[in-house]
């Protein structure tokens, strides 16, 4: 009994071998123009019938490759040579880049023949425009309202909003249709999932590319391009898929427990475990552990409605999978190198991905700066030049420059000489009040008026001050045309009292210097991460060097190589022909 068993076991295992080899085999084999017709009129005309031949998915494998190879071609142009168009052409090739063959090999699966891929399409582009459109409008005009602060709230919300108006979205585009199988409805979700996918995707790649550059371009594209796998797509398809699979659906608690359970996961792929310091193990955070639940949890979910639709595309039932005609060794010759030319070429995209990603070309050199009093002398070129935030305005000296507004002194310079150097205190006047807003330096034999440097650093925020106001001294003056403001009726009921608030105490910053730029070839920074001065010398010195020596290499050798078994199958191919 237990060797019938294991035989049992042994015979189910080999089949499904067999299954995924011919699988994979019928994703890579030549394909004729017919196949490529038929994939294109799928479900218009004479093409809906159920006795032709199944194909296996093949055409998204290939979708897929020319759009690496285009996205790598563009990112890596606009990496180089910063052309705008470039830039926004890469943009939208990212967004297609894993939405476009994902959403093709759906189709693929597809075991029946009663929905055309220019349906889908239409489905994908009208009703993901549609659904983006309403998404933001709830975010601008319903949530805004709420003005919540808390962020586990807000993601509620994100949840709860997006999927059910993509699912009301697909429903609707459902109802249009006029077919309710599971699988059917499935593919209209996840057709309007993708169409959201993509808008939302586009959003990302062009706001994080613009604050962080070309390296953010290709990892934004490939990261929100993987995560469409198990996001927005499936999860308005496994909402559709519900709708169909239950009889009356909008009063069936299991049609709802989906909803909800859809909801429940895009809230729990958003939540920001990340920001929180909840490490389970060394480098792996809550957040990814979460993660990964989603994704396991919206595959298992697919697996199990799509079961008895995928059973069906391999030989169970008819009709059978289509069996294409053996073909020739000189074309079969001939598609090895065909195979061959795009692997070279997707395998140079990847190494042009890690081009645009990389840090290359001149960089500032910086020294840390360890003693404050030393770097201003360096800074100033030894000129004992200091700045006398503390000083008053001297009533008795006569000013250097004034100004007025409206009558009223509004600003006014004070000249100190002491040796060689005038120094030059600027006052803003505010409710009569003198504030010292900035001091500048005249040296003898020095060119220029030199304006100090006010450096301040916070817990939370770093300043450089020059040649601004300190303070906000001067108020805003109204124009002398504008009407007088309307006087307002006096309240003549009593307010309630209220505890006079407690004066908030101005933040100290834990580092303060100043000093006047003299030497034009030095600059000073701070790095908030390290907590420390650092210096620009003015020089620079390549980097990435390295790197792009070795990603040359690798690309050249993979050219090199490819190129040559292209045109050796090629030669052999032809010569078999002409045997």
């Amino acid at each position: 009994m237990q060797n019938s068993l294991q035989g049992d076991e042994k015979s189910k295992n080999k089949r499904v071998k067999e299954k995924l080899k011919f699988f994979f085999k019928e994703t890579f084999r030549p394909h004729t123009k017919e196949e490529y017709a038929e994939v294109f009129t799928r479900g218009l005309g004479d093409n809906c019938s159920e006795n032709i031949a199944r194909k296996l998915p093949w055409l998204y494998i290939r979708v897929f490759a020319l759009n690496v190879i285009l996205f790598a071609i563009i990112a890596f142009a606009f990496r180089l040579a910063r052309y705008t168009a470039d830039y926004q052409t890469a943009i939208l090739t990212g967004g297609l880049l894993f939405n476009v063959p994902l959403f093709i090999l759906a189709f693929e699966l597809y075991p029946k023949r009663d929905l055309s891929l220019l349906k889908l399409c239409a489905a994908l582009l009208i009703g993901g425009v549609i659904s983006t459109v309403i998404i933001t409008l709830g975010y601008e005009y319903i949530y805004s309202t709420v003005n919540e602060p808390n962020v586990w709230i807000s993601t509620l919300w994100v949840g709860f909003w997006e999927e059910f108006i993509k699912g009301a979205v697909a429903i609707a585009a459902i109802f249009i249709l006029g077919k309710k199988n599971p699988f059917y409805c499935f593919l209209i979700g996840f057709a309007v999932g993708t169409g959201y996918s993509f808008t939302e995707d586009l959003g990302y790649i062009y706001s994080l590319s613009r604050s962080y550059g070309t390296g953010w371009l290709v990892l934004t594209s490939v990261g929100r391009g993987l995560s469409c796998v198990c996001s927005h797509a499936p999860w308005t398809a496994m909402i559709c898929w519900a709708f169909a699979k239950f009889k009356k659906p909008f009063i069936n608690f299991r049609f709802y427990g989906i909803v909800i359970a859809m909801m429940a996961l895009h809230y729990f792929a958003d939540v920001p475990f990340f920001d929180d310091n909840l490490n389970i193990l060394r480098g792996v955070t809550v957040g990814w552990a979460i993660e990964a639940g989603v994704v396991a949890a919206i595959f298992i979910a697919v697996f199990f409605a799509l079961k008895s639709c995928f059973k069906e595309l391999y030989f169970e039932g008819k009709p059978e999978i289509y069996q294409p005609e053996p073909i020739t060794i000189s074309a079969r010759i001939s598609h090895t190198a065909n195979l061959t030319a795009v692997l070279c070429a997707v395998v140079l995209s990847v190494f042009a991905f890690a081009g645009c990603c990389i840090k290359t070309g001149e960089k500032a050199i910086t020294e840390k700066v360890d003693d404050v009093p030393s770097l201003i002398d360096r800074i100033q070129d030894g000129l004992p030049l200091y700045a006398n935030w503390e000083r008053e305005y001297d009533k008795d000296s006569d000013d250097y420059t004034r100004y007025f507004v409206e009558g009223q002194l509004a600003g006014a310079t004070q000249r100190e000489t002491d040796g060689d150097c005038n120094y030059f205190y600027v006052y803003a006047f505010e409710d009569g009040q003198p504030i010292l807003e900035n001091i500048a330096v005249k040296v003898k034999g020095v060119k220029g008026l030199h304006y100090v440097h006010l450096i301040q650093v916070f817990e939370d925020a770093y300043f450089d001050w020059f040649n601004y106001p300190r303070y906000t001294a001067v108020p805003d003056i109204p124009d002398e045309e504008e009407a007088p403001p309307e006087v307002e009726e006096p309240d003549i009921t009593e307010p309630e009292p209220t505890e006079p608030e407690e004066p908030s105490e101005p933040k100290k910053p834990i580092l303060e210097f100043s000093y006047f730029y003299m030497n034009n070839s030095l600059s000073i920074g701070y790095d908030r991460e390290n907590k420390e001065i650092f210096l620009w010398t003015g020089k620079t010195e390549f980097e990435g060097l390295g790197s792009i020596i070795a990603l040359s290499t690798l690309a050249g050798a993979t050219l090199i190589g490819g190129s040559a078994a292209f045109i050796t199958l090629k030669i052999k191919a032809r010569r078999n022909k002409d045997a």
